[in-house]
């Protein structure tokens, strides 16, 4: 298999003809500012300050302040690995649901998993891919697109789930730019087929909630793609930067008394 994705304890990762290749996400984390993170991020900390003072308080008091600190500091952590999780596990019901599979939805998902089931009826979908890695040799990517599905009227659309609370951001547009152009996809029997031959005419967000779901239009055009090459330009430059300076070194001719003081 010419692409591979490995299940990490972090996610996941990818290897493209035996060498690493960046996931989409990656790319783009690494590539695009997200400013509105540092506001979501003292919130988060402060609302857990506030909703567990009284806990809190005595640590204080007693001399364990640095105790405090570090639960206070770690809520916005606590909070982005809980809402990680509940979009992974979505994901797997999504999936599910899409291959007509029955399980077992825990009673704290069944709203996300309802409304998945909702948009899967009214839209009439009729599944071509399903959780399909996709890479490109052309510029050096991978990643795993939800779903690709005909529509009643004929049209090929891309779709992705989203869980998170804040809706659909403009990442997304990115993210389902790469996977579009991407070079090919893996089958079933990790043959590769041309993501080209798909013919995909739309692209769409679906922001699944406990209380139902929306269905969000992207701008997936070749513009858009441009732009995550842009992004991932920038990933890739961040990353190089980092090996840019090296250990302090010591004068050659200090080296030469050093030695031969021994």
């Amino acid at each position: 298999m010419t692409l591979v994705r490995t299940e990490t304890q972090k996610g996941h990762a990818y290897t493209l003809d035996g060498e690493p290749a960046p996931g989409v996400t990656t790319l783009i984390s690494g590539g695009l500012p997200k400013p509105a993170l540092v506001g979501w991020a003292a919130k988060s900390a402060a609302r857990y300050a506030v909703d567990h003072w009284r806990a809190l308080a005595p640590l204080v008091a007693s001399g364990e302040a640095d105790a405090a600190y570090d639960e206070i500091r770690r809520a916005p952590f606590r909070e982005r690995n809980a809402a990680a999780a509940r979009g992974t596990e979505v994901h797997r019901y999504a999936d599910a649901l899409s291959r007509d599979e029955d399980t077992e939805v825990p009673e704290e998902l069944y709203g996300y998993v309802a409304a998945c089931a909702g948009f899967l009826d009214d839209w009439g979908v009729r599944p071509l891919l399903r959780e399909a890695p996709v890479g490109s040799r052309a510029h050096g990517y991978a990643g795993t697109l939800d779903l690709v599905a005909e529509l009643p009227g004929g049209q090929v659309a891309l779709f992705d789930y989203k869980t998170s609370r804040s809706g659909v951001w403009p990442d997304t547009a990115l993210q389902l730019a790469a996977y579009r152009y991407a070079d090919f996809h893996l089958n079933d029997d990790g043959t590769e087929s041309p993501m080209a031959r798909l013919n995909i005419t739309a692209t769409y967000a679906v922001h699944l909630r406990e209380d139902g779901y929306a269905v969000v239009p992207l701008d997936t055009s070749e513009e858009t793609f441009q732009l995550f090459l842009d992004v991932a330009a920038v990933a890739r430059a961040d990353k190089a930067r980092r090996t840019l300076v090296h250990a302090p070194v010591t004068p050659a001719h200090l080296l030469k008394t050093m030695e031969t003081s021994r």
